[in-house]
């Protein structure tokens, strides 16, 4: 009897369980497959292997939009302001080359300007050192110390520069007594410093000795009295050949060896020296006529062109035996001045 109530039982019992685990197999699955809410970890059920529960994706934290900026004295957001340049006191020139020595600088402004012992020498358009020495004709562009108030660097070139139109800061650091007159001999002027063959031609006074020698002196010879010798042509012209380069400038005088025998002017007093200027030409000529040499007064007077003619006396020649009476017939006699009369 017991048996045949447990077989019915048994009948509804398994299929039950069967349905039974199914389900929960299932629901098992299920929940292995919903991750779990952060911060909250869960154990996975004993016996069913679950999934590794995966971290939500991470999103990059929103910041809040700002304006852009604005550069300074724009009204455009977005662009940036240039960088400032750095500050600096050093002041330039560029001018065409005169004359540089003696640690000054020449301008053909007529501008000069002191410079260091050894001033910084470069290429103008390299800005490396070079070992060309500055001449005239060049560009040159000067960099000054304003505090020392001299040259610190020389950028030259050959070629043509975009020159200063004005000194402006500059103009503190001039040599006190320039002038702001161009030289006109070279500026604008197209000078190749091709060599000029000069003539100098003397013209000396009458009182000049046949014996005498003259001679040309220059500035460019340190002043030498007997710098250039002359030949003579005639009894009162000489002459001499000499070859300078176009753009040269000197000045000259006409001695007769020394500096005791120096030319005078036409008022016999002392005259400035000549100046002269070579050209652009094949050729040229420096006439100079001295009228007076700086001796004159001191020379014995004889006689000679310049001599002081002796008194007209009708009767020079006397008889002493005969009591101042004429030496000839016909000749007339003047009577002697009694004592204390003059």
């Amino acid at each position: 009897m017991v048996a045949a109530i447990r077989d019915p039982i048994l009948a509804v019992i398994k299929p039950l369980s069967a349905l039974i685990l199914i389900a929960a197999f299932a629901a098992s699955a299920a929940y292995a497959q919903t991750p779990a809410p952060i911060g909250f970890p869960t154990a996975a059920p004993i016996g069913f292997p679950t999934a590794a529960p995966t971290a939500p994706p991470l999103t990059a934290p929103t910041v809040a939009p700002t304006a852009s900026p604005v550069a300074a004295g724009t009204s455009e957001p977005g662009v940036a302001a240039p960088a400032p340049k750095p500050p600096s006191n050093l002041v330039t020139y560029t001018g065409q080359l005169l004359d540089y020595r003696n640690n000054y600088v020449y301008f053909t402004t007529g501008d000069a300007f002191p410079a260091i012992e050894l001033p910084r020498i470069v290429d103008a358009l390299t800005g490396q050192p070079t070992t060309i020495a500055p001449r005239a004709k060049m560009f040159a562009r000067v960099t000054f110390d304003p505090a020392t108030k001299k040259i610190i660097e020389l950028a030259i070139t050959n070629r043509r520069m975009q020159t200063s139109e004005t000194l402006g800061p500059a103009t503190a650091f001039v040599v006190v007594g320039s002038t702001p007159v161009p030289a006109p001999e070279i500026a604008g002027q197209n000078l190749t410093g091709k060599q000029v063959a000069v003539v100098f031609e003397v013209t000396v006074p009458p009182t000049t000795a046949f014996t005498d020698t003259i001679y040309i002196s220059t500035d460019s010879s340190q002043w030498n009295p007997t710098a250039i010798r002359l030949d003579r042509v005639d009894a009162y012209k000489y002459r001499a050949l000499r070859y300078f380069a176009s753009g040269t400038k000197f000045a000259y005088r006409v001695t007769r060896g020394s500096w005791n025998s120096v030319e005078r002017g036409e008022d016999n007093l002392d005259a400035p020296p000549h100046q002269f200027f070579v050209r652009e030409v094949d050729s040229l000529a420096a006439r100079v006529t001295v009228y007076h040499w700086s001796d004159e007064r001191g020379q014995n007077i004889g006689s000679g062109p310049n001599s002081i003619p002796t008194p007209y006396n009708p009767s020079p020649f006397t008889n002493p035996n005969n009591n101042g009476l004429p030496a000839y017939p016909g000749a007339k006699t003047f009577p002697t001045p009694a004592p204390g009369h003059q």
